[in-house]
């Protein structure tokens, strides 16, 4: 009994070094066929992965230049070496520190200029309103405020007492706008004036 189960144990064991062996001879086989495309594939893993945290590297040290030359700004904005950097390393920023600078002088040239200012439509688009407001004159689209500037026009309809005008204008809003008790209380507003019309 002793002997027959050690060569069993002697069997199973031979059997598992048998498989292991070609188990090693297949993934010799498989390495040998698949060769190249296992070195390119690898190589091109590694050469992506070192691209991409280049590209993060430079990304986060323009981003952090950006930032410095903004704060130099804030703090002296006369620095033209600091206006020179924001410009190159981040562009949308230096038109934001730039849109400020037209709010802060009242400066219509620059609003203009800024207005058509394509590649970022928050910045067209917010200077396009400033610029209205300092010219008087009633903003006719805006993707970012076009509640708030309904609410204005029908505000300056109101005043005029336009009172249908100003209510096409209110209409415009939606319900669940954040500007509806503004606009219940200018309804509130108009049928007092109306009264006092009446009057």
């Amino acid at each position: 009994m002793g002997i027959k189960e050690n060569l069993d144990a002697v069997k199973k064991e031979i059997g598992t070094e048998e498989q292991f062996l070609e188990g090693i001879i297949k993934g010799e086989r498989f390495f040998k066929k698949y060769k190249k495309v296992i070195i390119i594939s690898l190589s091109l893993i590694v050469v992506v992965s070192m691209g991409y945290a280049v590209i993060n590297f430079l990304n986060n040290k323009r981003i952090e230049e950006s930032n410095k030359a903004y704060l130099a700004l804030v703090k002296n904005p006369n620095d033209k070496e600091a206006l020179s950097t924001l410009k190159e390393k981040n562009e949308r920023l230096y038109n934001f520190y730039r849109f400020k600078l037209a709010i802060d002088k009242s400066d219509k040239n620059l609003l203009k200029e800024l207005e058509n200012y394509s590649i970022d439509f928050i910045i067209s688009d917010l200077s396009s309103y400033e610029l209205a407001g300092l010219e008087n004159k009633t903003v006719e689209k805006s993707l970012l405020l076009k509640e708030f500037v309904y609410l204005q026009n029908g505000f300056i309809k109101l005043k005029n007492n336009n009172i249908g005008a100003a209510k096409e204008q209110f209409v415009k809003i939606g319900f669940n706008s954040p500007l509806e008790s503004i606009i219940k209380n200018l309804e509130h507003y108009q049928g007092e004036s109306a009264k006092e019309v009446k009057h």
